[in-house]
């Protein structure tokens, strides 16, 4: 299978991957001619890239970092827990004393939705895919990504940060609060006027403000709820604290230890506000976010996150992020640039398969030429043969 932009998928390319809406229903099952009725309607679903079956790339088959129907069991029950939410703070005005109001009067109401959402039972079973994994390869671009803004961005900051808590060998219990840390990381964001979030335009001073408030809305509404660790309540509060004080909403600093249990540490931000820190950062960066960037590649999101290493960002994050990113992911259409074959040169691919150990060089599977003709699939493993040059297309 290749990821074509739904911009150039054609009325005679077939889908490879079953699509499903946040609320976990079909919305169109692989095998099915992607016709130019079914693209408008993906593309107002939100939908900016599909899986289509290409003869050849049968091999091409991504590897997401939890199962599809684990990753739908996810959005449902944080797209049901968010939009009931939505529902206490709608048609409010939203200043912040009148939200704390909002959530003092609701306290009982508000415990009940976090609780009762599913989040926590769904949580086990993601910790349980991922530690299951021999190796953490973090393949974003294998999950579905539509429907609400919120939703895809907070599922991929809580897997890539359950994935980094992996590689630093964290116990279970500790991937449990990070993980609900980070899934209710922006909860906040349901108290911000709907008209803040999604102005395109440059924000004023005062809507700036409004908006950085969620961080202590959403520490407002998880550090009174019994089921919820006090370790994932300050999550929500310090995700957007910087290393060097320059954050909100405290200002306080981080001194880029590794993100380790250590006691000592007190008055700095929490260990797991820095790695959801890290990973908000780089799904911002990767699937563009307004106000913040447009989207990159995973190379120009790593270039970022690592100019902002030591002063914004923890350092020792930051690389155990680098060290488990695929610069390109199994199922992208690749074309190479330069090799020792010169006939070769031009050709376009996909990247088949990682190598866990060499996430540069990937196997990677030719099947037409420059002037897109069909040939008999060519099998490279660049981590073999790393005088070729590709490049995403």
């Amino acid at each position: 299978m290749v990821r074509f932009s739904l911009d150039d998928v054609t009325d005679d390319m077939v889908l490879g991957q079953s699509l499903f809406s946040p609320s976990g229903e079909l919305l169109l099952a692989a095998g099915h001619h992607v016709t130019r009725r079914y693209r408008k309607r993906l593309k107002e679903l939100g939908y900016s890239t599909l899986l289509i079956d290409e003869e050849g790339t049968e091999e091409a088959i991504p590897e997401t970092v939890i199962s599809e129907h684990l990753q739908r069991e996810m959005e449902v029950s944080f797209n049901r827990s968010a939009r009931e939410l939505r529902s206490v703070f709608e048609s409010r005005k939203m200043a912040e004393k009148t939200v704390r109001d909002i959530i003092k009067s609701n306290r009982n109401h508000i415990d009940k939705l976090i609780h009762n959402s599913g989040i926590a039972r769904t949580l086990d079973r993601v910790i349980e895919d991922i530690l299951s994994q021999n190796a953490v390869v973090l393949n974003l671009a294998a999950l579905q990504k539509a429907g609400d803004e919120l939703l895809p961005h907070v599922v991929n900051v809580t897997l890539t940060a359950l994935c980094i808590g992996r590689k630093y060998h964290f116990s279970y219990e500790e991937l449990k609060q990070l993980g609900m840390g980070a899934i209710n990381y922006d909860l906040g964001m349901v108290a911000v006027s709907g008209d803040i979030r999604a102005k395109e335009g440059e924000l004023t001073d005062d809507e700036v403000l409004q908006l950085q408030q969620h961080t202590v809305f959403g520490h407002l509404m998880l550090s009174q709820n019994p089921v919820i660790p006090p370790t994932s309540a300050a999550v929500a509060l310090q995700h957007h604290e910087f290393q060097d004080g320059s954050g909100y909403p405290r200002g306080i600093r981080g001194d880029n230890r590794p993100p380790l249990k250590d006691f000592s540490r007190k008055g700095m931000i929490h260990r797991f506000s820095e790695i959801v820190a890290v990973a908000d950062h780089y799904d911002m960066f990767t699937s563009g976010r307004p106000h913040f960037s447009r989207g990159m590649t995973a190379r120009e999101a790593i270039r970022e996150l690592i100019e902002m290493s030591g002063s914004k960002l923890n350092t020792g994050v930051v690389k155990t992020l680098v060290s488990i990113v695929p610069l390109y992911p199994v199922g992208a259409r690749i074309r190479v640039v330069n090799g020792p074959l010169p006939q070769l040169v031009g050709y376009f691919g996909v990247v088949a398969r990682d190598n866990p150990g060499d996430l540069e060089h990937p196997q990677i599977v030719l099947y037409e030429t420059k002037t897109h003709s069909r040939i008999k699939p060519i099998l490279l493993d660049l981590a073999h043969q790393k005088n070729f040059t590709i490049e995403l297309v």
